[in-house]
């Protein structure tokens, strides 16, 4: 699977993304084509507020999250605010582009992705292009 997280491109990959040594964000294709989240949601105090899994809530603290899917795309937004935690599209075949997103680690920092960049504390990424050899995406 190929990966454009912003403006980088991660080829070769499991699709999942771990994020500061955590398991945060995992992209799959289903049997029928439907684009599949599975991610752990927290806040900047380092709760755990929600967790959907394949689309799916496993909990989601106050309905606060709200997720809109068709089979090609995926939108996880935040109710109170109306920001958009994350946004993802699949562009063919194997390719998902995560074009924006704005969420907490488990460890409380900030990641962003927008079409321009993917950064996370004071590590900022943009254009680059990597192979995954076929595993994990990490970063922080």
């Amino acid at each position: 699977m190929e990966l454009n997280i912003g403006s980088n491109i991660i080829r070769n990959t499991s699709g999942v993304l771990r994020v500061q040594g955590k398991d945060q964000v995992f992209l799959e294709i289903g049997e029928d084509g439907q684009l599949l989240l599975t991610m752990d949601i927290h806040d900047s105090n380092r709760n755990h507020v929600a967790k959907l899994r394949r689309n799916a809530w496993v909990f989601n603290n106050k309905e606060q999250f709200e997720v809109t899917t068709s089979p090609k795309s995926l939108q996880l937004k935040d109710k109170e605010s109306g920001a958009v935690v994350v946004e993802v599209k699949v562009l063919d075949k194997g390719n998902i582009e995560i074009p924006c997103g704005e969420f907490y680690t488990h460890i409380g920092n900030l990641l962003e992705i927008t079409p321009q960049y993917w950064r996370i504390g004071g590590l900022t990424m943009s254009n680059n292009i990597f192979d995954g050899c076929g595993g994990t995406v990490e970063i922080g």
